[in-house]
């Protein structure tokens, strides 16, 4: 693969980062509501939901998944279930007083962002199929396929990261000025919207 080839793929890796898309608009929604913390820690999550599916690529099962037609439907029809209803809780949330000692609170302890991250991450089988199609247009044909698919998939890794963790830490940064009765009842209103919206595209979206 050549330097040209590569930065190609970083740089095309980029655009598609900052599209938003489900993982995105539910990290921002949790940096929103909890800080960055709080996004940075279901981070984790989708990221180690990425690591799931470029092992699955690499092992050459994306296609075998892509076909199987209703079933991928299927789970990402529980992909987009889970966002509506994290959006309905948002939307629900009580007022919050910032005064409370941490342990009355009512946030999300560590290992529930993780985990909602991590589902909301890997039941999108067609990122699968995206994946395969992507990724061989930027191997070379001059060395072997496999060390290049896994530069590639590392390098997909690093740049989604980084990208997602701006994202989460830049809408964690507002948290500390929608701390009043009025603008967290908006808050909660908007992010459930948005959560309860992109589930909504995410189950319609044609495969």
């Amino acid at each position: 693969m050549s330097l040209e080839l590569y930065l190609g793929f970083i740089a095309a890796t980029l655009v598609l980062c900052i599209m938003p898309g489900p993982v995105v608009t539910w990290l921002v929604a949790c940096g929103i509501a909890d800080g960055p913390r709080a996004s940075l820690t279901g981070l984790a999550g989708t990221s180690s939901a990425l690591l799931v599916h470029m092992g699955l690529v690499l092992a050459g099962l994306a296609p075998l998944l892509a076909a199987l037609g209703p079933w991928a439907d299927a789970v990402k029809l529980i992909g987009a279930a889970y966002l509506v209803y994290l959006g309905v809780q948002a939307f629900r949330a009580p007022y919050e007083d910032p005064g409370l000692p941490e342990a009355v609170k009512r946030k999300a302890s560590a290992a529930t962002l993780y985990r909602r991250g991590f589902v909301i991450g890997v039941t999108n089988p067609k990122s699968l199929a995206f994946y395969a199609a992507f990724f061989p247009q930027f191997v070379s044909a001059s060395a072997p396929a496999g060390p290049q698919l896994v530069i590639l998939a590392a390098t997909f890794i690093v740049v989604a990261t980084l990208s997602d963790g701006t994202f989460a830490v830049m809408a964690g940064k507002l948290a500390p000025y929608l701390k009043g009765p009025r603008a967290q009842k908006i808050r909660n209103r908007i992010t459930g919207s948005v959560l309860v919206a992109s589930g909504a595209a995410l189950a319609l979206a044609r495969r």
